[in-house]
This record gives C-alpha cells, sequence and structure tokens, in this order.
C-alpha cells in the first residue's frame, strides 16, 4: 500500500509518501512544495500542477492529511481550508481516498504523547522510517506530511481494515 500524507500550507505544503508492504515502512519520497507566488490563485495553480506530478509518478492508494485546528485568526483558517479543498480537488480527479487526522492523533501514532513537540515528531519520524537525520534533512512541513502518512498506515489493521 502506497499512502501520501499532507501538511497543509500556503506557503510551504509538505508531502510525504510511505509504502507499507507486509509489516515494513519505507519513505519513497518526501518534499516541501515551496508557494512562492505572489497571487493565492497562481500559489493553487502550482500546488496541483506539483500534485499531479506526484499522482502519476507514483501509484498512490490513499491519502491522508492533517486537519486543521480552529485558530483566532478566521483569514488563515481560510485560507487553509482553500488549500485543502485544492488538495481534495486533486484526489477526486484521481479517485484516491482522503482520510483527515488530528495534529493530536498524529503525534500520538508516532511518539505515544499526544501533546509531543515538533520537533519530537521529527525525530520519530527519523527513526520510525530508518531515516539519517545527517544525510536527510526534513523541513519541518515535510516530516510532518510523512507523520500524517505513519499515522493513516498504523490505523489500517491487517487485511486492510481501519481501526
Amino acid at each position: 500500500m502506497i499512502v501520501i500524507g499532507f501538511d497543509p500550507g500556503s506557503i510551504i505544503f509538505g508531502v510525504g509518501i510511505l509504502k507499507k508492504e507486509n509489516d515494513r515502512i519505507s519513505c519513497l519520497y518526501s518534499e516541501e512544495i515551496k508557494l512562492q507566488e505572489k497571487d493565492f490563485y497562481t500559489k493553487m495553480k502550482v500546488l496541483w500542477q506539483r500534485l499531479e506530478v506526484l499522482y502519476q509518478k507514483f501509484p498512490i492508494d490513499c491519502a491522508a492529511i492533517e486537519e486543521g485546528f480552529l485558530g483566532k485568526n478566521v483569514k488563515s483558517m481560510n485560507v487553509l481550508s482553500t488549500v485543502r479543498g485544492v488538495v481534495l480537488g486533486s484526489l477526486l480527479s484521481r479517485d484516491i481516498e482522503l482520510k483527515f487526522y488530528s495534529p493530536r492523533a498524529v503525534k500520538l501514532a508516532l511518539t505515544g504523547f499526544g501533546n509531543a513537540s515538533k520537533s519530537q515528531v521529527g525525530n520519530m519520524v527519523n527513526i520510525l522510517l530508518n531515516l539519517n537525520p545527517k544525510t536527510s534533512s526534513l523541513g519541518a512541513d515535510e516530516s510532518d506530511a510523512l507523520a500524517v502518512a505513519f499515522c493513516h498506515l498504523m490505523s489500517i489493521k491487517p487485511g486492510g481494515m481501519e481501526l
């Protein structure tokens, strides 16, 4: 099974692709998509196009994304909701199912502690995926995307059923 995980952002968008074969989980790919364009429409177009390239390159079975949290800044929440909508639309066009996970659920799946720090999650991503932090320096959004994909794989029982 190949899962793509997303850590949505309107400036830096994290993507992580994991493969689970038997009981082994391995990292196939990860990146931080830099959305440097000035206008929001162009940023979303660049995001859609980059995701399309990844869907063509990897036979994605399912996707997972970190849910937003209700913050005080309504404008930021609206922007991130639109980013999630672009992701959902790109997945719908490919008939790839999307699952949502709270930040707490992701942290719990990786560290066993729902209030873990970003650095603790990043360290566990390196350990669980057997990545060498000296040779593969993951950005925070990239690491979070891998964590979301890992969380999804951990939620699937043997035989393909979700917990």
